[in-house]
């Protein structure tokens, strides 16, 4: 199974250990990686905008961040697979969830498979895109529900 690291630099309390068994999953699930490496940090509204004026030019908090590392190719044998860092803004992901009437538990989860595949290669910067990569995202939780 892949290794996920949690790293709360904020003061919400979230059931780390189930996130990560969720992360690890849905990397398994998307491409198979059971020789993977991830890493998920939950940041404040100043760290998440900081981040998100630097790489993305938009000088506002967001719901989170996806870095990719070493790429989308598998590892080869015995070597192990850097996916990346997701950047969770938890005030944004709280206020999403209200918004959606979910637990924020649930919202963690769609914005580490959103993120997820972000890392695998898929965006949303056309319509097109965004089709593909909504249709992706739909079937990947349900995919997960069932695991669960």
């Amino acid at each position: 199974m892949p290794n996920v690291w949690i790293e709360n630099k904020t003061k919400v309390k979230i059931n780390e250990r189930a996130l990560a068994r969720y992360a690890a999953s849905a990397l398994e699930a998307v491409k198979g990686w059971k020789d993977a490496e991830l890493s998920i940090i939950l940041v404040g509204d100043k760290r998440i905008q900081s981040l998100n004026a630097r790489w993305r030019g938009k000088d506002r908090p967001t719901d989170v961040i996806s870095f990719p590392m070493d790429g989308v190719a598998p590892p080869a044998p015995g070597e192990t697979l850097v996916v990346g860092d997701i950047v969770i803004g938890i005030r944004r992901a709280i206020a999403d969830a209200a918004e959606e009437g979910v637990l924020l538990d649930a919202k963690l989860r769609e914005l580490v498979v959103h993120s997820v595949l972000h890392l695998m290669g898929h965006d949303h910067e056309t319509d097109e895109q965004a089709r593909a990569m909504e249709t992706r995202r739909r079937s990947l939780l349900k995919a997960m529900e069932r695991r669960a």
